[in-house]
């Protein structure tokens, strides 16, 4: 049993070190941004930009954004005075040619006052693969009803951050499996002494001869009296 505990500690270990290992892997993706800047049930998305993410494991990226026209300018500060969301999608696209969609929305106000300095959330799993993607505003705004000017509303001003998942604490499996070693050692050698008492040694003996002496002299009543 204690081989068997042993050799499965073991394997969990090698596979934790190799689960830890793969988060060094490095890759590049390209995003398309795409957003939405009229309010619908069934919105309409819009060319924004694109992200070249050359290295995952350095975060290296490289950000290229058209500015926005006369008109998607007064639609963004019309969402934004309506108090609507703005959205965004972003279109993912691997090393070998997958792709994943995301969406993220955050309020227009904030995006408004915060002049368009917004912020890419990007998170990898330990092979590398996209499994986020979220718009975030670095703004204090409260979004009571700012005038922001329109030629404030025309260029992103966006910062891409990777985020690598972090493996979950691993046991110190080794001091544990050297401890069931010496505890197997010590019972073949006859180290181990045995220190409890005589009834919590013997109890389950005890209890059953109990219960068969009780038995038989409830059932014997007459001998009783004649011992008498």
């Amino acid at each position: 049993m204690i081989y068997c505990l042993s050799a499965f500690l073991v394997l969990l270990l090698s596979v934790q070190k190799s689960y830890s290992g793969n988060i060094e892997y490095d890759g590049s993706v390209t995003i398309r941004l795409q957003h939405a800047l009229v309010a619908l049930e069934d919105p309409t998305f819009t060319e924004r930009g694109n992200v070249t993410i050359q290295s995952l494991r350095l975060g290296q990226a490289t950000i290229n954004q058209k500015p926005l026209s006369s008109e998607e300018q007064l639609q963004l500060r019309d969402l934004a005075a309506k108090n609507n969301f703005y959205q965004i999608k972003s279109i993912v696209t691997a090393n070998d040619g997958s792709q994943k969609t995301f969406l993220s929305a955050v309020k227009a106000c904030m995006l408004a006052e915060s002049e368009l300095d917004d912020r890419l959330s990007v998170s990898i799993d330990y092979m590398g693969r996209v499994i986020a993607v979220a718009l975030i505003v670095a703004s204090k705004s409260t979004c009571e009803g700012a005038v922001v000017p329109l030629e404030k509303l025309k260029h992103f001003t966006t910062s891409v951050y990777v985020r690598h998942t972090e493996p979950g604490p691993i046991p110190d499996t080794a001091s544990y499996i050297q401890k069931l070693e010496r505890e197997r050692e010590a019972k073949e050698k006859g180290e181990v002494k045995d220190n409890r008492s005589f009834l919590a040694k013997y109890w389950m003996y005890i209890v059953p001869l109990v219960i068969v002496m009780v038995v038989s002299s409830a059932t014997n009543p007459d001998a009783q009296q004649g011992s008498q």
